[in-house]
């Protein structure tokens, strides 16, 4: 069990964000739970099981801003940080019915808050003696995942969601490299796989949650029903 250890995960309305809180919740980790929009109306109407609700808005500084204020002042480090808000529209659309101002809005959520709220709390994660940044990727902005052609979501046209995760990739990469040297880890984490997805929806099973843990050094704990799959609708 991890002790006084801070995880922040944001939260785009997509469920995972919750399900993650909640593994770390659960593994010891003191949790907050940043989210914006009707996410945070809906997950401030449920019980969240001692875990901080914040309203953050990701693409806002200001907003960012005072989601830092509240951790250094409340914790005075951050020990994990969960990229995980995002937004998706624009399926099926082709070259010349995209509107660009969608993409573009798209990139802000999914691509430039990332390196934001990143950039902001990096302070933060230097207190740390031993900090993770896990980046939320995606198989549909994996180049070669999309190519395959039995992939459940090869055939999804999602121009500026696709692009925008495949930039997040890139980003990874370069921070990976920058961070090498320091106290901080960073890593992508695609809870997507061909045989836990369906058109509809994603379950985080067993094998894909012990990959999420092992990001942190934990073991997948034998307590836990192995039956059990976290549904994201």
């Amino acid at each position: 069990m991890m002790k006084n250890k801070i995880a922040l995960v944001t939260e785009g309305g997509n469920g995972l964000g919750k399900t993650l809180a909640y593994i770390l919740k659960r593994e010891g980790f003191e949790v907050v739970l940043a989210a914006k929009g009707n996410s945070y109306h809906e997950l401030d109407k449920v019980n969240l099981d001692g875990v901080k609700l914040l309203k953050t808005d990701f693409t806002d500084p200001k907003s960012v801003e005072k989601l830092h204020h509240y951790i250094e002042q409340a914790y005075g480090k951050l020990d994990v940080l969960i990229n995980n808000a995002e937004m998706a529209n624009g399926f099926g659309q082709k070259i010349d019915e995209l509107k660009i101002e969608d993409v573009k809005e798209i990139y802000e959520e999914n691509f430039f808050a990332v390196m934001r709220v990143t950039q902001h709390l990096h302070n933060l994660l230097l207190k740390s003696g031993n900090a993770t940044v896990v980046n939320v990727s995606s198989s549909l902005g994996k180049i070669e995942k999309m190519k395959d052609e039995e992939f459940c979501y090869a055939n999804y046209q999602m121009i500026g969601y696709s692009t925008a995760k495949a930039a997040l990739e890139m980003l990874t990469v370069v921070l990976a490299r920058e961070f090498k040297y320091s106290n901080i880890r960073i890593a992508s984490f695609d809870p997507v796989r061909l045989h836990n997805c369906t058109h509809n929806t994603v379950a985080l099973c067993k094998e894909v949650e012990k990959e999420f843990l092992k990001l942190f050094g934990i073991e997948y704990p034998v307590k836990v029903d192995s039956t059990e799959k976290h549904i994201l609708t």
